[in-house]
């Protein structure tokens, strides 16, 4: 019997099969790797951003943020790494692990545009360290990273905003000038996903208070947030401010646009995304690094 982690599931193979791509093309058993080889573990240990996917008690996905100097990623071994650095304490993270342990991350070095993905179970040790044991380990190609440098660190705020269920005028503004959002979705019998997409201004589009359009651009054809999707339609969103280190944390439903007429609206686009927002929290100190931007990806239309 194939291991669930190193195989597409079936919301992932019926996107593939949609869009034209035979799994037979993709090789899951080359792309996956249950443990990390020595490379990761050399990545983790010199990054200082990673973007983690959790359930809570109540089957809601949200995407998290963890950052810290290099060496917050510490590899236990090539199956566990160690997550310290700093996380805002309104971040419901912690609690989501306890309910349920599955867990998707990714870690991401902006600068460089390298990415690389580590999905799995997670537990949080006393201390607040979270154990993320690896299932499945596998990199992602540069496309659509908004290249930024760390120029610094801000002192420690941890004020944040009280949930709310719509985008205030505030946060919607925020939303439209944003070139980057983390995606947290999940298949429940196959493990939880973090994801990252990139635009330029305006690829986010607010229709009201509760509803985001954004575009899906051609990628790995893995599918794997579609495929997530496909199946289990609950996702989670984190829009990061890297000029200040906020960032908005929506929890809702995702739904597949495949022949929406508004994609002509979207350069570039293969398809669309629309997200329903359920719950939001707004953390002003979600990292305390602060990075300078540097320049749009090459590969956005």
């Amino acid at each position: 019997m194939k291991d669930k982690y190193l195989s597409y599931h079936e919301g992932e193979r019926e996107v593939q099969t949609r869009t034209g791509v035979g799994s037979e093309g993709l090789g899951a058993e080359e792309m996956y790797r249950a443990a990390m080889p020595a490379g990761v573990q050399r990545f983790l240990s010199l990054q200082q951003l990673a973007v983690l996917s959790t359930m809570d008690a109540d089957g809601r996905l949200w995407a998290s943020m963890r950052s810290g100097a290099p060496g917050f990623l510490r590899s236990l071994d090539e199956h566990a790494v160690e997550i310290g650095g700093y996380g805002h304490p309104a971040d419901p993270i912690l609690g989501n692990l306890a309910a349920h342990s599955e867990a998707g991350m990714v870690v991401i070095h902006l600068e460089a545009r390298h990415r690389v993905r580590l999905n799995g179970t997670a537990s949080v040790r006393p201390e607040g360290k979270i154990v993320l044991t690896t299932k499945q380990v596998y990199g992602n190609c540069p496309q659509y990273i908004q290249a930024r440098t760390i120029i610094g660190q801000s002192e420690l705020s941890l004020a944040a905003g009280q949930p709310r269920e719509t985008m205030n005028e505030w946060q919607r503004r925020w939303v439209e000038r944003a070139d980057t959002l983390f995606i947290a979705t999940a298949n429940p019998g196959a493990g939880a996903d973090a994801s990252h997409r990139g635009g330029k201004p305006g690829f986010i589009r607010v229709e009201d208070g509760r509803r985001l359009l954004f575009p899906d651009y051609a990628g790995n054809k893995m599918f794997n947030s579609l495929g997530n999707i496909a199946s289990y339609p609950r996702a989670g969103l984190l829009v990061p401010d890297f000029q200040s280190g906020a960032a908005l944390q929506l929890s809702g439903t995702a739904e597949i646009l495949w022949d929406d007429p508004r994609m002509a609206g979207f350069e570039g686009a293969q398809r669309l995304i629309a997200f329903e927002i359920e719950r939001i929290i707004e953390l002003p100190q979600a990292t305390l690094l602060r990075f300078e931007f540097q320049g749009y990806s090459p590969a956005l239309p």
